[in-house]
């Protein structure tokens, strides 16, 4: 059964729901990188979601970031 968490992602700040894809439970606050119907994005954790049964889905976490990603993530932010 896949881990579900409330993400923050999005220029905008959505939230929504996301089903970690590898089972595991990010803490609040861990940067993640998430599969919308737009793409990949970057997000942030913000609590687990204890109601996985009915809650609708925006996604899937992927996995956390990684050092790259994160200088991936300081190099678009600069242009």
């Amino acid at each position: 059964m896949s881990a579900m968490h409330l993400v923050r992602w999005g220029a905008l700040g959505f939230v929504a729901s996301f089903a970690a894809t590898d089972s595991v439970r990010y803490p609040r606050g861990s940067r993640v990188v998430v599969r919308t119907q737009r793409g990949l994005e970057l997000g942030e954790v913000l609590a687990p979601h204890e109601d996985s049964t009915g809650a609708p889905r925006q996604g899937q976490i992927l996995r956390g970031m990684t050092d790259q990603d994160f200088l991936l993530e300081t190099r678009l932010l600069k242009n």
